[in-house]
């Protein structure tokens, strides 16, 4: 897995513009990690751990849960946006399978920088791709801090 970033940045909503990249993450996807995610999300659904029930399903491998992919976006789009930011809203799409074998890679940009009820927000689309295509995609809203310093608002 990619090391996280060693200074968290502080994103500032005006430094942001339409297009804006975020850096790409890669994560091998190891029988251990999919094991321990299926314990610590309390997801016990056989084809994140078993691998003959995975294949039974007619899936390559034991596969990761939706809850990896909840805290995966959380962190591509954290680590971008800043420890200051607040994360507004989270919309995922599942679109095949992640399983043992697969590295991950991320390819993430900003949508829109807006306005609105007072808060400065910004939507990132992040896609998750392996060596098979596209995997899954989550549009993120974050609130950012202003220059002048205003508080971020939460709602």
């Amino acid at each position: 897995m990619s090391p996280p970033a060693t200074t968290p940045v502080r994103r500032l909503w005006e430094e942001v513009q339409a297009g804006d990249v975020l850096p790409e993450v890669r994560m091998e996807v190891t029988l251990r990690r999919c094991v321990l995610d299926a314990a610590a999300t309390r997801d016990f659904f056989p084809g994140h751990h078993d691998r003959d029930y995975a294949r039974g399903q007619n899936v390559r491998d034991v596969y990761l849960n939706t809850m990896f992919f909840h805290g995966f976006f959380d962190r591509v789009g954290g680590e971008w946006a800043g420890p200051e930011a607040w994360l507004a809203r989270r919309r995922l799409d599942m679109v095949a399978p992640v399983c043992v074998g697969d590295t991950m890679r991320t390819e993430g940009r900003v949508l829109r920088r807006y306005e609105e009820d007072g808060r400065a927000l910004v939507d990132v689309e992040i896609l998750v791709f392996t060596d098979k295509g596209l995997c899954t995609k989550a549009v993120l809203t974050y609130a950012l801090r202003r220059a002048d310093g205003t508080p971020i608002r939460f709602a």
